[in-house]
């Protein structure tokens, strides 16, 4: 098998610094200082310590490390680009600053070449020295994950099939499909770094900040090394409900899902269905396997407003969650020259940006996507010329950018644009037209040979052709791409014309019926409510569809619809009332309770459907079936105050007496796979609650803690044995590169350098 080369060329002197850093400091275990300015002395790095190498040379005293980088692929590097480098080893020397000095080089090097350096080394006073040719580099890489792990740009340097093992490769390929064009823009930031020590640790993160900050970046790059290091299976959910099917108690895998509570908006189904598996995915989590989910911090905020207390305990920790908009200066700066030096602008125009990088990535309005943007020519038409006033108004004001942008675009453009957005933000390749697409072009005025040329027109830029499962297919180029063709059609005609090529899913993730508070919702008006409820209402009488789907319906119209489209969708539709009638288990996480719910705050429940609900809720409590009735809100507000009486009647009368009884009639219900402490989480807060009910009655106080008691009692006798948890491989944060402060050179000084 052939070794693997990486195209070190392709970084910028910069990167190649820190790489020669970052590989120092893994294989000699060294902390390194950093020189990163034109008045380094001649030293790229420095530290003071001890190397045995394996052939059992060692080195000791002050380490002087210097990078010479080329950008020319297959460079020899020559006397000539060392001369200066001898002059410089003298004088540190001399200061007794140098005592082995260690040259890294991305380029060959003669022996010749060699020996006349460590001749001319010695003869200044220093006797120990060491080169190191791109030669040495690449075996070092390829035969350390750690080190790829710490430098995740170097997945995009080389070949994959040659750099991962068979296994890894395949356990990877969900992440390699998805990002195959992002790998050579990889930057190790620092909310990188703090985002795999909280997966380590907890084997759980959630990376959150504002639109288009690089979280599935991150998310994609935790991936690919735990794949790589640790042999992990990556498993990209679209849905935390497809995580029972999919996850193998015998493996260790890592469950990665973007937009875990919603893409633009806050979806109430998605924060419950985390709550429905939030023990079995501890109890995977305590099995070795790990879990990457990102979300808009805006929707993060919402969604903790529907998570119940201690329902969701992967988010008790405070440190799983991991803002990445914290970008240091050298971070921001790194990841604007990535995607500058791998994007498609031509090279007359990078040397108009060149004099005004600096600033833009100081600007507080940068961000990773708004790089990715800038490297683009489809986003920077408007940008012309490219001085420092124009580049500040396109990142001050990125969404206008984005809407020129659209409006720029031709019919055929839009049309591929909306094909994938009523797709659900996936469109499978080759296109193939149903019959609502078919209406929607037709509607538009485009054709299926216009969006075919369309989309390749704008692949790379607003669109994506990846891999899903083997099965290949167009996304937006960016999430964010979601955001701006939600403005471009909220225009009422555009919305009519759309409209009809939504399907439920769209609907419910994208739209609210009215204006109900949801940030970055389509509000769809009046006139469109009847489509929608007609659309809802097919799919809930369709019986192929799962309870998955159907929960999301009724969670959209308690959520989603105003007061006076839930009234429209009664008027339609009254035999709605008639399946919810019956509460179903849990109460509190069944869509169709929370409508009723709704429903009877919003004066719309008539009286005979509310009574019979009230009924059940209080014979469910008194069972011990599901006693949210105690501590819900909505449920209570829903009792009469001779209901309300009944109910405290009967738990004192047929509870207090015997409290156990709620538990035997809870643990009916006990699935072998389930966690018994979290399982039983619900007859706790049953406890607390009628304590709480009749404060200060000492027997009902009693009562309550001898439930609490035989609780523990019964986890405890189900824990049979505590189970040992396995050896993990860690990751270890890298000892610190300390940067001094720049002076003088600046990362994009070799932006537009051309080999010589």
């Amino acid at each position: 098998m052939a070794k693997p080369e990486f195209r070190l060329h392709e970084l910028g002197w910069s990167d190649f610094q820190s790489l020669c850093h970052t590989i120092t400091g893994e294989i000699l275990g060294q902390t390194v200082v950093g020189y990163l300015d034109h008045a380094d002395g001649g030293r790229d790095g420095a530290f003071r310590g001890v190397w045995q190498q394996q052939d059992g040379e060692t080195f000791s005293g002050e380490f002087v490390i210097q990078a010479k980088h080329t950008t020319r692929p297959g460079a020899t590097l020559g006397p000539a680009a060392l001369a200066d480098e001898l002059d410089k080893a003298a004088r540190l020397a001399a200061s007794g600053r140098c005592d082995v000095y260690l040259l890294m080089t991305n380029a060959r090097m003669t022996r010749r070449t060699a020996e006349w350096f460590e001749s001319g080394l010695r003869s200044r006073g220093i006797d120990q020295s060491l080169i190191l040719s791109s030669t040495w580099i690449n075996a070092r890489i390829a035969e350390n994950p750690r080190l790829r792990m710490l430098a995740p740009r170097l997945y995009g340097l080389g070949d994959l099939t040659q750099i991962l093992d068979e296994r890894a490769y395949e356990q990877a390929q969900a992440v390699l499909d998805s990002m195959r064009t992002d790998l050579d823009k990889l930057v190790r930031t620092t909310t990188y770094e703090r985002a795999a020590r909280a997966l380590d640790r907890h084997g759980f993160v959630l990376l959150t900040g504002v639109p288009a900050t690089g979280k599935t970046t991150i998310a994609g790059q935790l991936a690919l090394a735990a794949a790589d290091v640790f042999g992990t299976h990556v498993v990209m959910l679209d849905d935390p409900a497809q995580f029972t099917d999919r996850w193998n108690p015998n493996e260790k895998q890592l469950f990665w899902l973007d937009d875990a509570f919603g893409a633009t908006q806050l979806t109430p189904y998605l924060a419950q269905s985390w709550q429905r598996i939030g023990s079995k995915a501890k109890s995977a989590i305590d099995g070795g396997s790990k879990f990457v989910l990102t979300t808009r911090s805006y929707i993060l905020s919402h969604a903790m407003e529907h998570l119940k207390a201690g329902s969701f305990p992967l988010l008790e920790t405070a440190q799983v969650v991991v803002d990445v908009t914290d970008l240091t200066p050298g971070d921001r700066r790194q990841i604007l020259y990535n995607h500058l030096k791998h994007g498609r602008q031509p090279k007359d125009y990078l040397r108009q940006l060149v004099p005004h990088l600096e600033e833009a990535s100081d600007h507080s309005g940068f961000t990773p996507e708004l790089a990715r943007r800038l490297a683009e020519p489809a986003f920077t038409a408007q940008l012309q010329p490219p001085n420092a006033t124009n580049i500040a108004a396109f990142f001050q004001d990125p969404r206008q950018f984005l809407a020129d942008v659209l409006a720029g675009l031709d019919v055929d453009s839009l049309a591929a644009l909306g094909l994938i957005f009523v797709s659900r933000g996936w469109l499978p390749s080759p296109v193939m037209l149903n019959e609502p697409r078919n209406e929607l072009l037709i509607r538009l005025g485009s054709t299926i040979s216009g969006v075919t040329r369309a989309l390749s027109h704008l692949d790379g830029s607003l669109v994506a052709h990846v891999t899903r499962d083997n099965t290949p297919g167009w996304i937006f180029a960016h999430p964010t791409m979601i955001d701006a063709y939600a403005d471009h059609i909220r225009n009422p005609e555009l919305l009519h014309v759309l409209i009809e090529g939504f399907d439920a899913h769209v609907l419910i993730s994208r739209t609210t019926c009215g204006d109900t508070g949801s940030t970055n919702a389509i509000v769809l008006p009046g006139p469109l409510w009847p489509a929608v409820i007609d659309r809802l209402e097919d799919t809930l009488s369709d019986n192929d569809t799962d309870w998955a789907q159907r929960d999301r319906c009724w969670r959209y119209l308690a959520r989603q619809c105003v007061q006076e489209c839930q009234r429209l969708h009664l008027q339609r539709h009254p035999h709605t009332l008639d399946e919810l009638s019956e509460p179903r288990l849990s109460l509190e996480f069944d869509a169709g309770n929370d409508l009723i719910a709704t429903l009877h705050a919003n004066g719309l429940l008539p009286e005979q459907t509310r009574v019979k609900f009230a009924r059940y809720l209080i014979d469910y409590c008194v069972d011990g079936i599901d006693g949210a009735v105690l501590w819900n809100e909505q449920f209570r507000n829903m009792l009469t105050s001779e209901e309300e009486h009944t109910l405290r009647t009967r738990l004192l009368d047929e509870v207090v007496p015997d409290p156990e009884n709620i538990l035997r009639n809870f643990a009916d219900w006990f699935p072998d796979d389930e966690d018994p402490e979290e399982f039983t989480r619900p007859v706790e807060e049953f406890a607390q609650a009628l304590a709480a009910e009749f404060e200060g009655n000492e027997v009902v106080e009693g009562a309550a803690a001898a439930l609490e008691a035989a609780r523990q009692q019964w986890v405890a006798e189900q824990e049979s044995s505590e189970r040992e948890p396995d050896e993990q491989e860690r990751y270890e944060s890298p000892h610190a590169t300390r940067t001094q402060t720049p002076a003088h050179r600046s990362v994009f000084d070799d932006l537009v350098e051309d080999p010589p």
